[in-house]
């Protein structure tokens, strides 16, 4: 999901030490079914930010979050796999992160995709390493183009430390699609 210009509105409000104008605008986002926009607002409340902290407010949010993931929207099945993962504002559970980010995965979520290869090939998180799993959760995130998979792909192109034609595109794409380090790479090789 790209974020509304609303997100970007409440974001700028929000940097420029104005949260009371601020949650207003992220609330009206989450409202709308913008997953991070759930769990911004969430922990808007839970910090006080522009708002005396409520913890109401705060489960209210993230509730909504729960709500959109159990809707099926594959960005708020990652994003909560993540809160999950990392005990934001959640309780740190690998086994319902992992649901979730399987779930956000196998429905053709790129970036859990990327992740869930991530997790077989190193054996994280409750993962046993599976290197059948990883190439095949890999390839998915690579169809999708998420960017982080054609960074990695790109990078396993060089020969000899420098990018072959093939590694140039998949960085130029990956670059094109907001990723700084694919970014950062292709300025190193090709300048």
């Amino acid at each position: 999901m790209q974020r509304s210009a609303k997100f970007f509105q409440a974001m700028d409000a929000y940097d420029n030490d104005q949260p009371e104008r601020a949650l207003p605008l992220m609330e009206e986002c989450a409202q709308e079914g913008d997953p991070v926009a759930c769990f911004t607002a969430a922990l808007w409340h839970e910090n006080g930010e522009g708002t005396p902290a409520n913890s109401t407010r705060r489960a209210y949010w993230m509730q909504r979050l729960v709500t959109l993931a159990e809707q099926g929207d594959l960005e708020a099945q990652w994003e909560l796999s993540g809160k999950f993962r990392w005990g934001n504002l959640l309780p740190t559970s690998y086994e319902r992160a992992n649901y979730w980010l399987e779930r956000s995965a196998e429905g053709g979520y790129g970036e859990a995709q990327h992740h869930l290869a991530w997790y077989y090939e190193t054996g994280q998180y409750d993962y046993a390493t599976d290197n059948i799993a990883a190439a095949k959760w890999y390839q998915r995130a690579f169809e999708q183009e998420n960017p982080e998979t054609l960074y990695l792909y790109a990078v396993r192109l060089f020969r000899d430390g420098q990018p072959t034609d093939e590694a140039i595109q998949l960085l130029k794409k990956a670059a094109e699609k907001g990723f700084k380090q694919a970014e950062y790479v292709l300025n190193s090789h090709t300048h």
